[in-house]
C-alpha cells in the first residue's frame, strides 16, 4: 500500500456545518513540469544577477502559485511590484549586515544594532502580510490586513528577546569571559528556553489569531474562533511521539551495538549508538512536523470566518506524513531537481483539503476592499530574514 495513502488514527478537528450550503473546495492545477521551467529560469537568473533578480522571481513564482488556484470556476491573482520587492530586500541585506557586525564586535554599537532589529522586525513583519494581502484578489477584489502593529510586538517579541539576549548580555559584559561564561547565565537562559517551548504553542495561537482575526475580503472582515487548545494538542502529541520513539529506538540499538562489540570494541558501539539515535531523532521530527502542520491547518480553517462565509480543512495527517517523507526521497535522489514536484505535490494536496462552506456566500460580498496603499519594505526583508508568511 502507498504511504501516502495511510489513514491516520487521530481524529483532527473539523466543523459541524449546515448540509444546505453550497459547499465549492479549491482546486489546484500547477504541475511539476510547468513549474519546473519559472523554478530553474528564476534560480539561474538569480545566480547570475547576484541575488537582484530574487524579487521578480518571487513575483512570477507567486502568480503562478495563485493563478493555478481556483475557488468556484475563478482564479486568484498576485500583483506584486518586484521593485518594491527588491527595495525591502536591500534593507533586509543591511539589516543582516549590520546584525554579522554586531556579533564580532562588543559594546554600545552591537547593543544598539541589536535593540534596533527588535524594535524594526515586529513592524516589518505586519508591514509584510499587510502587502502581501493587498497585492492578493479574488474575482477583482483585493483581500487587506489591519492587524495591529502593537500584536505584532507582543506575538514575536518574546521569542526576538530570547534569540538576541545572549547577544546582547555580551555586549554588556554580563556573560564574564566568553571563553569561561557564567554557568548560572547559562543555566537562566537555558531555563528561559525551556520556558519558550512551553510558551510555544500559545505564540502559535496568538499568531494565527492575529493574521486570520484581521484579514479582509473586499469590505467583508474575517474572525477566528479557534480555542487554544487546539494548538496545545498536536504539539504534546508530536512531543510524546518523538519522546518514546527515540528513547524505544536509542534503547534498542544501544542494546545491539553493545551485543555487537562486546569488551573492546564497546566504544565503537557506544558511537554507532548514538549516530543511530541521532538519526531516529530526525527521522521522528519528520513525522511529528507533518502531524503538527495537518492538526493546525484543520483547526486554523475549521474556526476561521470571513463573516458569512465558514471555511473547512479536512488534511490527514497520515496522508501528509507520506507526502512529506515521499518528497524528501525524492529531492535527495535528484540531487534537488526534484523540489518543483515536490512543491506542487505538497501544495495540491493542502490547498484541495479547503473548503469553502458557503460558495454562493462569497459571491454577494459587497464592497472592493482595497483601501490605502501599503507599504512594501517588509515583503522583501521578510524573505531575506526567512519570516515570510503565506496565505
Amino acid at each position: 500500500m502507498d504511504a501516502t495513502d495511510a489513514r491516520e488514527p487521530i481524529a483532527l478537528p473539523v466543523p459541524v456545518v449546515d448540509p444546505g450550503l453550497r459547499r465549492c473546495r479549491l482546486q489546484f492545477s500547477g504541475a511539476g513540469g510547468e513549474y519546473f521551467q519559472i523554478w530553474i529560469v528564476n534560480l539561474l537568473l538569480t545566480i547570475a544577477t547576484l541575488g537582484i533578480y530574487s524579487a521578480w522571481a518571487k513575483v512570477r513564482k507567486l502568480q503562478y502559485f495563485y493563478r493555478n488556484t481556483q475557488l468556484d470556476g475563478s482564479v486568484f491573482d498576485y500583483h506584486g511590484n518586484p521593485v518594491a520587492i527588491l527595495k525591502g530586500r536591500i534593507l533586509a541585506v543591511l539589516m543582516f549586515v549590520l546584525y554579522k557586525m554586531a556579533l564580532v564586535q562588543f559594546g554600545a554599537f552591537a547593543l544598539v544594532v541589536l535593540l534596533g532589529l527588535m524594535a524594526v522586525v515586529p513592524w516589518l513583519l505586519t508591514q509584510s502580510y499587510r502587502f502581501r494581502l493587498h497585492n492578493s484578489s479574488y474575482r477583482g477584489l483585493r483581500f487587506g490586513f489591519s492587524g495591529p502593529v502593537w500584536q505584532a510586538y507582543l506575538i514575536f517579541g518574546l521569542p526576538m528577546v530570547m534569540v538576541l539576549a545572549p547577544g546582547a548580555m555580551a555586549a554588556l559584559g554580563l556573560g564574564g569571559d566568553p571563553k569561561h561564561p557564567d554557568l548560572r547565565l547559562l543555566i537562566g537562559i537555558g531555563l528561559a528556553y525551556v520556558a519558550l517551548m512551553l510558551l510555544w504553542p500559545y505564540l502559535h495561537f496568538c499568531f494565527k489569531r492575529w493574521q486570520h482575526g484581521h484579514a479582509s475580503y473586499g469590505a467583508a472582515r474575517a474572525r477566528f474562533e479557534a480555542p487554544v487548545w487546539d494548538f496545545y494538542v498536536p504539539y504534546v502529541l508530536a512531543s510524546v511521539m518523538m519522546f518514546v520513539v527515540v528513547l524505544v529506538g536509542g534503547v534498542l540499538i544501544s542494546g545491539f551495538s553493545f551485543a555487537a562489540a562486546p569488551g573492546h570494541g564497546q566504544s565503537r558501539g557506544v558511537g554507532a549508538a548514538a549516530i543511530a539515535t541521532v538519526i531516529i531523532f530526525y527521522g521522528a521530527m519528520l513525522a511529528a512536523a507533518p502531524l503538527v502542520s495537518a492538526w493546525i491547518q484543520n483547526a486554523v480553517w475549521s474556526n476561521t470566518r470571513l463573516e458569512a462565509v465558514g471555511f473547512a480543512s479536512d488534511v490527514r495527517a497520515g496522508r501528509l506524513i507520506g507526502i512529506t517523507l515521499g518528497n524528501l526521497a525524492m529531492v535527495l535522489v535528484s540531487l534537488g531537481l526534484l523540489i518543483p514536484f515536490a512543491v506542487m505535490r505538497l501544495m495540491k494536496y493542502k490547498i484541495e483539503s479547503i473548503e469553502v462552506l458557503d460558495a454562493d456566500a462569497v459571491a454577494r460580498i459587497a464592497g472592493d476592499g482595497q483601501g490605502a496603499e501599503v507599504g512594501t519594505a517588509g515583503e522583501g526583508a521578510m524573505d531575506v530574514l526567512d519570516l515570510d508568511f503565506g496565505l
